[in-house]
């Protein structure tokens, strides 16, 4: 009974050193304490390319510290021999600026269905700054204009002046990279090879752009006076802030704190994001009333664009491309808007000061006390970057902007060795 006993013991002790041993090599960053584990999964029948963006909040029910002041991303290679995981770049945002990091984000490419697992292995001692290859940018400046945000993928470039609709700046055929602010310097008559302005928005809803709509008057937030114009600013004028210039996805806040188009008061807040290897920049719209009367009705809140001279339009559910030429010189341009059908009504005619626009009307109305958000994505495309087909290259974007990714399993640990963390990773 005795050596039966022992047997026991020692094959209990065995498998206890065996899991140590393993847990052990499973440690593949040593001189960091933590470690979270995520599951990512592609639920579609179609391969995606994108990031995998979580919530902070989301993780620290696990890991109350996470991402402390240093993480690293690993893409575990269960098949590989030689190199267990890959390093992935990494971003963390603070998107209201109150110094608590919100969301990261990480790039990820599946074939469909495929799952796939992601460590990232964290401290809250180490301290350091670690540089990723940058493929996105943002700025709150654009040539002789101050009053304007940029955001740019290494594909396309975008600008925003108020208005709450995108400009686009073209890219010229071969040539990508963060180059947005050479454009701004170049007569839209020469090409030097730096892309084009190649969009004229004026009076319209140019892309992507919002309105509000009471008994048929239809009324757009105030554009930026530029600083080349010498004239005076209205005192009401959007604000712009960088929330984040990538490396993997930049990130644009614009506002407009007390506008009053027909009496009543409103807030508008719009964030403008766009990813690295993308031409679509996602949306995100809120306008607050402060002070309505009543008297006129509810507000319609509304998107669109521009509509295009000679221009072929496809609209399907969830998603309009625009495509035509305003002129000879920058031949055709494309623009797309994406968004969820439920969310609108159907697209109609909508009038504003310099032409007719392609709107959309949320289907929750603006009216005392209550908010209206929505969420869009648009892009914009031109055929002088070399695009045979505008509508399918939109088309293609719009599909990119809708594909999701199952992101959760968390699990967190902390190292099995912990005389490690404060040595040299051998």
């Amino acid at each position: 009974m005795k050596f039966f006993r022992w047997i026991a013991t020692f094959a209990f002790a065995l498998t206890v050193q065996v899991r140590a041993a393993e847990s052990v090599s499973d440690w593949l960053l040593p001189n960091l304490a933590a470690r979270l584990t995520i599951q990512v999964s592609n639920p579609s029948s179609e391969p995606v390319k994108m990031l995998a963006t979580t919530p902070i909040a989301d993780v620290r029910k696990v890991a109350l510290e996470f991402p402390g002041r240093l993480a690293f991303a690993l893409l575990l290679n269960p098949t590989s021999k030689d190199r267990p995981a890959t390093f992935l770049p990494l971003q963390i945002d603070d998107l209201d600026g109150d110094g608590t990091p919100d969301q990261f984000e990480f790039p990820v490419e599946l074939a469909a269905h495929e799952r796939r697992q992601v460590d990232i292995y964290y401290s809250t001692t180490l301290d350091d700054t670690i540089s990723y290859p940058k493929r996105v940018h943002a700025k709150h400046s654009y040539g002789y204009n101050r009053e304007v945000a940029a955001l740019e993928s290494e594909l396309v470039g975008y600008r925003t002046y108020g208005g709450f609709f995108l400009d686009i700046m073209g890219r010229s055929p071969g040539l990508s990279g963060l180059n947005n602010d050479l454009a701004g310097y170049v007569p839209v008559f020469r090409d030097l090879g730096a892309g084009r302005d190649v969009f004229h928005i004026g009076g319209t809803l140019g892309l992507g752009g919002i309105f509000l709509r009471r008994n048929g008057k239809v009324w757009q937030p105030p554009m930026n006076i530029p600083s080349y114009a010498h004239k005076p600013s209205p005192s009401i004028v959007p604000h712009y802030k960088v929330i984040s210039q990538g490396p993997l996805r930049a990130i644009v806040e614009a506002t407009l704190d007390d506008w009053a188009p027909d009496g009543d008061r409103f807030r508008i807040r719009a964030v403008y994001s766009i990813d690295a290897g993308t031409s679509n920049v996602r949306c995100h719209i809120e306008v607050v009333p402060f002070e309505m009367t009543g008297s006129g009705g509810n507000y319609e809140v509304g998107i669109g664009v521009r509509e295009l001279p000679a221009g072929a339009v496809t609209n399907t559910p969830g998603q309009l491309i625009v495509t035509g030429r305003q002129n000879q010189r920058d031949g055709d341009i494309g623009l797309g808007l994406f968004y969820e059908a439920a969310a609108f009504g159907p697209v109609s005619s909508v009038r504003t000061q310099e032409g007719t626009n392609h709107g959309l009307v949320s289907r929750s109305r603006l009216t005392p006390g209550r908010a209206v958000t929505m969420d869009y994505s648009v892009a914009g495309a031109w055929s002088g970057s070399g695009i045979s087909n505008l509508s399918s290259f939109l088309g293609t974007a719009g599909k990119a902007s809708g594909a999701r990714l199952d992101i959760g399993g968390f699990r967190f640990q902390t190292t099995p060795r912990p005389d490690k963390v404060d040595a040299e990773a051998q």
